[in-house]
């Protein structure tokens, strides 16, 4: 399902075809200038943060951080985009929203006075990707900026996208001092920004279903969001979530992405054929002109892309 508007675009893909679709336009995104922020893999993210902390420089609003996975994202940006985020920089008055006075002058140590100067988006990623103790912080930072300059298309890719309204997995005394309710993902300083762009939230209830909120949007890009089935996700998160997104119509689009058809799989292979690919490279032909062969391999995948394709390079 995919949904579009302006001045943002919000795309939830529903299928299995879906980590496909969203991996070919973080390709063709990158491919086109825009800055791509992809996590792909929101199942691993919502449950294997290795530990969860709070976030000490924004007590008052109760939030929390996911140090090790914000330095990857950091590292992932920075490998990604260096040369793209070469010259923007982040006002030294935003940036102290999420990082205390030490914390700058820790990353700008060679500076003689932090303080009148904008900071460059390149330096903070660099130092979040190197320290647990300023990832969170320069991730925040990070963000923020990007999603509120005009300069560049800012685009975030986000794969399995209904895990994060799942069950929790996170749990904190600092929370719930009786630690029976985990901490639901719009407190959690990593997500939190890209649910809000979203205009979601999960209800701090016994249910903790997905319900809406005012979204605060991408100055200029997008956010494009899949949803898995293969993930043990329970139905009613996944349902209600499509339910909400489906409600915001000014504001999101839903596209479908269904499976391939017969003839879009004989297409595919005769593609894979043409251009080398697996074992289709060395057979002459013969795969693609077998009825029998054709049709297992439509079988055995589906007709779903990712299956195709490893069922025809093994």
């Amino acid at each position: 399902m995919l949904h579009i508007t302006v001045p943002h675009l919000l795309c939830v893909c529903v299928s299995l075809l879906q980590t496909a679709a969203l991996a070919a336009i973080v390709a063709s995104a990158r491919k086109s200038g825009h800055i791509v922020m992809y996590l792909p893999d929101g199942d691993r993210l919502r449950k294997l943060g290795y530990y969860v902390r709070p976030n000490q420089h924004r007590g008052d609003e109760k939030l929390f951080d996911l140090p090790v996975i914000a330095k990857e994202v950091c590292r992932e940006l920075l490998d990604s985009h260096q040369e793209d985020l070469e010259g923007m920089t982040v006002a030294f008055d935003v940036a102290s929203q999420y990082l205390s006075p030490d914390n700058i002058s820790r990353i700008f140590e060679n500076e003689e006075d932090a303080s009148p100067i904008d900071l460059a988006l390149v330096d903070l990623l660099e130092a979040g990707s190197e320290s647990n103790t300023l990832s969170s912080g320069c991730y925040s930072a990070v963000v923020h900026s990007l999603m509120n300059q005009t300069e560049k298309p800012f685009v975030v890719v986000m794969d399995e996208f209904n895990c994060y309204f799942d069950y929790g997995h996170y749990y904190h005394e600092a929370y719930d001092p009786k630690v029976e309710f985990a901490i639901p993902p719009q407190k959690i300083t990593l997500f939190r920004p890209l649910l809000g762009a979203m205009g979601l939230e999960k209800s701090e209830t016994v249910k903790g279903l997905p319900v809406a909120v005012d979204p605060v949007c991408i100055s200029r890009g997008a956010i494009v969001v899949g949803t898995t089935e293969s993930r043990s996700v329970a139905g009613k998160f996944t349902s209600t979530l499509e339910a909400v997104l489906a409600e915001q119509e000014d504001s999101v689009k839903v596209v479908d992405v269904t499976a391939f058809s017969p003839l879009e799989v004989d297409h595919v292979l005769a593609n894979y054929e043409c251009i080398g690919i697996g074992r289709l490279r060395f057979d002459r032909g013969s795969t693609v002109m077998n009825e029998q062969e054709v049709a297992y391999l439509r079988m055995v995948s589906g007709g779903v892309g990712q299956k195709l394709l490893d069922a025809s390079i093994v």
